[in-house]
């Protein structure tokens, strides 16, 4: 049985897709060597196209597979995915409908399916206000869930240490703890050009690296993992 996982927010550009991508591509290479699958249900199929853009560049077997899907195909299939591995990332868009009910949106049926929402939080204004309206939606589909539950963890990213943004972020975050349940993971992803130029065919994760990005990352992962697993 896999570990079905999403990065989830309502704001875009806080690193949703980069993550997955991210994230399967090391989990599916060594040290680690995993099954990953993921599910690209965007409409906008970022995943697929920056997939297509790599093959062209880089002579290199991918080492995970990545597939476009409607939502309805997708819940027609996870069970047979489900069993043949080990990670499935469904990559989705954040967009919620102010018209409808928290129990008919789009992003609520994904999330019953998932095992893990790892939620995205970025510096600057107005992002922890739509990581909020997100959260209330993750957190009924979470009261939802019996028989496989669902876990929902807040990470940092494209943190900027000792910046204004950086500290107004911080105190936003402590505010978050005492409003909510949920996990928050004690490794930040730092800003590094070396993420936003991330592949979808190789891995970062490199143990003991003395590139900062690198180390940065693997640690990330390793606690990741570390989730996960429990």
């Amino acid at each position: 049985m896999s570990k079905i996982i999403l990065f989830g927010n309502q704001k875009g550009g806080v690193g949703k897709s980069t993550l997955t991508a991210m994230a399967a591509a090391a989990l599916s290479s060594e040290p680690f060597s995993r099954a990953v699958y993921v599910a690209d249900v965007d409409p906008q199929q970022s995943l697929i196209r920056r997939r297509l853009a790599d093959l062209r560049a880089i002579d290199l077997i991918p080492s995970f597979k990545i597939e476009f899907k409607t939502l309805s195909q997708l819940l027609a299939e996870i069970d047979q995915l489900d069993q043949v591995n080990d990670f499935i990332f469904v990559d989705a868009p954040g967009k919620l409908d102010n018209n409808l009910p928290a129990d008919q949106q789009e992003i609520t049926k994904i999330l019953l399916l998932a095992d893990f929402l790892f939620i995205p939080i970025v510096p600057g204004n107005f992002s922890l206000d739509a990581t909020l309206d997100y959260l209330k939606i993750a957190l009924k589909a979470k009261a939802r869930r019996e028989e496989r539950p669902l876990e929902v963890v807040a990470l940092v990213n494209m943190a900027e240490p000792r910046t204004l943004d950086d500290r107004f972020l911080i105190e936003e975050l402590e505010e978050l703890r005492t409003m909510v349940n949920i996990k928050f993971m004690a490794t930040r992803l730092n800003r590094y050009a070396l993420f936003r130029a991330a592949d979808t065919l190789g891995s970062l994760y490199e143990a003991g690296s003395a590139d900062k990005a690198k180390a940065n990352f693997s640690e990330w992962i390793e606690e990741f993992i570390e989730i996960t697993q429990n």
